[in-house]
């Protein structure tokens, strides 16, 4: 009997890594604090468990107990920071029972923590854009602006209930400042949070600048399998998680940035390098490392380079080649049909106009040789169907909103 996958966070994130697991016979156990989209797959139970965020201790316990009564050791993929950073700081106690796709605790702090990993990334030459802790803000000049601030990290495991700062983090999660005088403002305004914030260079661009390189590494920080692509579209538009996203190349000294990263650093596991190509020069900044899956994994299957499958294997002691997508450019995309629907013939309107786009524009957009869909999967219907259940509800909410509104006026 092959071992069993444990996936932890179950949204779309895990869904993908569920879902192409199941259907290459891999048997999986959805693990979450709450019933996610991903608990519902055919190729998953359900485990409900403690939440990391709040309660490490307690659910790092429940998690090797589970673990520890099952035949065989099973692989963990966790796919949030939260999941990520209790694996890890507790890798060395877990690995006696499971075979974690996570790093070691010393390299996951310094990806998970910015101020440590943009110290380092200036020190190494990691092409990381030049930052500023609170304590160097009387420094600025001029010259310096525009930057941004955003949280040092903004979910990680605790054993103390951290929902009111995981709130303000999202919050602050990407703030422009223009000039001195904003930045005292932000300053005062924010002053409760401060210490928690990051400030750095502003690479221009929205989030169709984003680029990823995706990558599993093996204990001894070999790369087994590599993925590059770009992002399409996020929301919120200039900073957010991703909606549509394709397979494309990156110049190749990108790719040999990371791979020396992952080396230098010692890494293993599965992780997401995200890249901006700044609008204006062109350059390529690395924004920041994920030390774990990423929203949109689910693409790579697609592309020939199954990141999830190649993690699987290789834990499992089998023979894994080294694979690289190396599709013609945008030629596959993943598309998050329904949020992307509402964005841009909805939301983006407020948000950013240049997407704003009619019904048939939009289907037009969308279309790519093959497209993978996070909500639609012909062998796990009933995933579908509760998101679609769910999409009639907002859309009839909005089509309510715009009633009421017309008839009030």
């Amino acid at each position: 009997m092959k071992p069993y996958a444990i996936v932890f966070n179950c949204y779309f994130n895990g869904l993908s890594i569920i879902q192409e697991l199941g259907r290459n016979g891999v048997k999986c156990i959805a693990m979450d604090y709450i019933h996610d989209i991903g608990t519902f797959s055919k190729y998953a139970t359900y485990q409900q468990c403690p939440n990391p965020l709040e309660d490490e201790d307690e659910f790092v316990n429940f998690l090797y107990n589970f673990c520890k009564e099952l035949e065989h050791k099973p692989v963990l993929f966790p796919t949030n920071d939260q999941w990520a950073v209790a694996v890890s700081k507790n890798k060395k106690l877990l690995s006696e029972v499971s075979l974690p796709v996570v790093a070691d605790w010393e390299v996951v702090e310094v990806l998970i923590n910015k101020n440590l990993f943009y110290e380092i990334g200036e020190k190494m030459n990691y092409l990381t854009p030049r930052s500023w802790s609170v304590n160097d803000l009387n420094n600025l000049n001029e010259e310096n602006f525009p930057i941004i601030a955003k949280p040092v990290f903004r979910r990680i495991s605790s054993n103390e209930n951290l929902k009111y700062i995981t709130q303000n983090m999202d919050r602050l999660r990407f703030n422009v400042i223009k000039n001195k005088e904003e930045l005292a403002l932000f300053v005062k305004k924010e002053k409760v949070f401060i210490d928690k914030l990051v400030f750095q260079e502003y690479v221009n661009g929205m989030s169709d600048s984003m680029y990823t390189v995706g990558i599993y590494s093996n204990r001894h920080s070999e790369i087994l399998g590599l993925f590059t692509g770009h992002k399409v579209r996020g929301y919120p538009a200039e900073s957010g998680d991703c909606i549509i996203g394709e397979c494309v190349k990156v110049p190749e000294y990108i790719i040999e940035n990371t791979k020396r990263i992952v080396k230098e650093l010692k890494y293993s596991g599965i992780a997401e390098f995200e890249y901006k190509k700044d609008l204006i020069s062109g350059e390529f900044k690395l924004i920041e490392v994920n030390p774990r899956s990423w929203s949109w994994i689910g693409i790579t299957p697609a592309c020939g380079v199954s990141l999830p499958l190649i993690a699987y294997k290789d834990l499992c002691g089998q023979k894994v080649e080294y694979t690289e997508s190396c599709l013609e450019n945008s030629s596959v995309r993943y598309v998050k049909i329904i949020p992307d629907f509402f964005n841009c013939l909805f939301y983006y309107k407020k948000d950013y106009p240049q997407w704003d786009m009619s019904f048939f524009t939009w289907v037009k957009n969308v279309k790519a040789k093959r497209i993978v869909f996070a909500e639609f999967n012909a062998r796990d219907w009933v995933i579908s169907m509760r998101l679609l259940y769910s999409a009639f509800h907002e859309l009839a909410n909005i089509f309510k909103a715009k009633f009421f509104k017309h008839h009030r006026i």
